[in-house]
């Protein structure tokens, strides 16, 4: 058993022990409340709502102090990665509920204590309870402030177990230079020294590069020669290169051509017409 427990990684050994809190704080709690509603002789002739004032009135959330440590270290225990052997959900679980039933447990210690503060007594006849007005007034106020410091703890670990914590490590690396070893240690003074300095090396100025020639491209373009399928080729770019007859004035522009070698010349003034017609 111990060798098993001295396997056990830093996370699991703290859940485990921190379940072991867990257990003590509820014992401790129950025997607190117990111990409070024994605490007034001849409480037990009293009915049942008086002594449960009574119990509420006399009940210190102080008992509750060891489960509450358990609670928390549980919390940084599934937080940092404890299995609990596979069952760390089902302690969660577990924990969150009766921290729930902690808080509700809180809320009827006000409530109790409340009512018993307003009243200014617990009882009637020779069973009547009357507290001074000094310690109505300190032991709600106790009840009340502890109620809402645990409430708000029980609350949020209970609420949060299970979750793991994420680590932000945000350390900046300053690098140090350090100086060569073989390197004299300077005090900040230069030497003095009666030799002549040397000039420094004089600085080679850049050269510039030579300019490159520019080629100087014709102002305007070659015009086109002065034939038929000459003035077929300029109409085509003046009226037909964006027109939806593009694609026939291309075709009638070659069979022009084609004419126009050949030397038929009837058709050449035929197919001029028609592509000035387009």
């Amino acid at each position: 058993m111990i060798e098993r427990v001295r396997g056990l990684g830093f996370a699991d050994a703290l859940g485990l022990a921190a379940l072991g809190l867990t257990a003590a704080g509820l014992i401790v709690t129950g025997d607190g409340l117990v111990t409070a509603a024994r605490a007034t002789p001849g409480s037990s002739v009293m009915s049942w709502s008086d002594r449960l004032l009574l119990g509420l009135w006399s009940f210190r959330l102080e008992h509750t102090l060891w489960f509450t440590i358990g609670l928390l270290l549980l919390w940084l225990a599934l937080g940092l990665g404890a299995t609990l052997e596979g069952r760390a959900d089902q302690a969660a679980r577990a924990a969150g509920g009766v921290a729930v039933g902690f808080v509700l447990l809180a809320a009827a210690v006000v409530a109790g204590s409340t009512i018993v503060a307003v009243s200014g007594s617990v009882g009637s006849g020779a069973l009547q309870v009357t507290p001074s007005n000094q310690a109505r007034f300190f032991t709600w106020l106790l009840q009340a402030s502890s109620a809402a410091a645990l409430s708000v703890a029980w609350l949020v670990a209970g609420s949060r177990l299970g979750e793991r914590f994420t680590f932000a490590q945000t350390a900046v690396d300053e690098a140090v230079p350090q100086d060569d070893e073989d390197e004299p240690a300077s005090d900040g003074l230069e030497e003095l020294s009666d030799l002549p300095t040397e000039p420094p090396p004089p600085v080679p100025l850049p050269e510039r590069p030579a300019p490159r020639p520019v080629a100087v491209a014709d102002a305007q373009p070659a015009a086109a020669p002065d034939t038929a399928a000459g003035r077929a080729q300029r109409v085509y770019q003046e009226r037909l290169a964006y027109s939806p007859h593009r694609d026939e004035a291309r075709r009638l522009i070659e069979e022009l051509r084609t004419a126009e070698r050949e030397g038929r010349a009837d058709d050449v003034e035929q197919l001029a017409a028609r592509i000035s017609a387009l």
